[in-house]
């Protein structure tokens, strides 16, 4: 489990596909990155993903939350502490 919660910042789907996802060179991220803005994004196949337990691979949902390196999470972290 991540130690950040995952914010939908969409930072890791902007890295590169996990071995789910399809790279789209246009946006340059992942295919099946949902949501138009961070803090809103979501993966389109994470329900597919998540029925197959038994798949010896699985994303890191939430990971990028916990790289130093994501620098959307702070954004989002103060757009919503704005919006309280």
């Amino acid at each position: 489990m991540s130690s950040s919660p995952c914010v939908r910042s969409g930072w890791c789907c902007k890295q590169g596909p996990c071995p789910f996802g399809k790279w789209d060179v246009e946006k340059n991220q992942c295919s099946f990155l949902g949501g138009d803005i961070p803090g809103e994004h979501f993966c389109e196949k994470y329900d597919e993903i998540m029925e197959n337990p038994s798949s010896w691979v699985s994303p890191a949902f939430g990971a990028g939350c916990c790289s130093s390196l994501n620098g959307d999470r702070q954004k989002v972290l103060l757009l919503r502490a704005a919006g309280d």
